[in-house]
């Protein structure tokens, strides 16, 4: 409903402003022909007719003041047909946008209402799901649900880091069922733990239930601690995703809106391309927003920017909201907006490869240069005696060939992938 209210204002106050434009042309015209019907009868002389002439027309010729009108009236025709689509909205009724029609402004208005609730909502517009439901869930929400409301009431502290860290991860569950699927998890884990080690180890003494249960006890609290966890991991994972994506992404936008498209238009072209997949969730809440429920381009935004894990991303929404109100240029504000982040994702990159050609060099002198001084040591002091400290060195060197050395080597890769930027 918020955007036909704003086609109806925006419809009545280009009408209303047709409406000045024709009465002034109107009035114009009555006087230029009075004052001809004056001058002719001899009522008023040559110097008198010229000034009053002159007064009327604002020291313009009469064919030059009537046509700055009428470019005011078909310039506002125009705006009409290109924002409400007149045409097709009225094409039943065959009524004209031209210089002589009469515009009944509570009518045009009540027609364009009622072609609106006509339309059906586009389906296609709709391609994100807010939250998705399984049987687990469902059975989980039915045996805990009452008991995981009141556990969030009564120790809100403890869930209010869980609940912002569900919604930025963009988990497409309820909170409360989240917490009723964590306790059924608990007591599943518990049961199966239980049962489980009652088959493998078949000793039913009170010492060993004891066990049991410890047991039981403890694969139950690691399933929720796991559970507690994995919302960070994900959101953590939706973080880099968007960072990843967010370069290219925000240059194609530029693209796009450089050649005069909506925002909207803007978005669900990145959507349909499928090339930056980290970014479709937020940027499908954003359509979702705005085709589904209603909202203007600004407050969609808005919601967008308070939910989502990247800082970058909300950088941009926000920057965005600010240009809309402002009235600026969005195109602009994107080919900006671009420019810096592709300087920011290159000085990046530069960073890392001066980093990693220290790391070379680390890498060189212990992985490479270290194991070979150590065998060399190794095969010298074989010479003397076979061990060394009380161990023989034929198991110093199988320890260093094949424990100590491969370890270093994952341990250096996996120092690498943390250190690694987003690609």
């Amino acid at each position: 409903m918020l955007s036909i209210d704003n086609t109806i204002k925006k419809l009545s106050d280009l009408i209303n402003e047709i409406k000045t434009y024709k009465k002034e042309k109107i009035e114009i015209q009555e006087k230029i022909k009075n004052l001809n019907s004056d001058f002719s009868q001899g009522k008023i002389n040559d110097d008198k007719y010229k000034n009053s002439l002159k007064k009327i027309l604002m020291g313009k010729k009469e064919k030059e003041l009537i046509e700055n009108y009428n470019n005011k009236i078909i310039k506002n025709l125009n705006e009409i047909k290109k924002n409400i689509n007149f045409d097709e909205l009225f094409a039943e009724k065959k009524l004209k946008l031209d210089l002589e029609e009469k515009f009944d402004e509570e009518k045009l208005i009540k027609e364009f209402v009622k072609s609106s609730k006509k339309k059906k909502v586009n389906l296609e517009k709709i391609k994100y799901i807010t939250y998705k439901t399984n049987f687990y869930n469902v059975f989980a929400n039915k045996i805990f649900g009452n008991s995981a409301e009141n556990l969030i009431k009564k120790y809100p502290k403890y869930f209010d880091d869980l609940r912002r860290t569900v919604r930025l991860a963009n988990l497409r569950i309820f909170f409360n069922t989240y917490v009723s699927l964590g306790i059924l998890s608990f007591f599943l884990t518990m049961l199966l733990s239980f049962l489980l080690s009652l088959v493998i180890f078949m000793d039913f003494s009170v010492f060993a239930f004891a066990k049991y249960i410890s047991l039981s006890l403890l694969m139950g609290l690691f399933v929720l601690a796991g559970l507690y966890y994995y919302p960070r991991i994900i959101m953590d994972s939706r973080r880099r995703d968007i960072k990843q994506d967010l370069p290219f992404a925000i240059i194609h936008m530029a693209a796009v809106a450089g050649s005069g498209a909506q925002l909207v238009t803007v978005f669900s072209m990145i959507v349909e391309s499928n090339e930056y997949k980290g970014l479709e969730g937020e940027i499908k809440r954003i359509l979702n927003y705005v085709n589904l429920f209603g909202y203007n381009m600004s407050t969609a935004l808005r919601a967008v920017a308070e939910n989502t894990p990247s800082n970058e991303f909300k950088e941009l929404m926000n920057g965005m909201i600010e240009t809309i109100e402002s009235g600026g240029s969005l195109k602009n504000y994107l080919k900006n907006k671009a420019d810096d982040i592709m300087t920011t994702y290159k000085l990046e990159r530069k960073r890392y490869v001066e980093t990693l050609s220290t790391y070379s060099d680390i890498y060189t002198a212990i992985l490479i240069a270290a194991p070979l001084l150590f065998i060399i040591v190794l095969v010298l002091l074989s010479i003397v005696g076979t061990k060394v400290g009380g161990v023989d060195i034929s198991f110093i060197e199988k320890l260093g060939t094949f424990i100590v050395v491969p370890v270093l080597n994952i341990g250096f890769i996996i120092f690498l992938n943390i250190v690694q930027p987003e690609m």
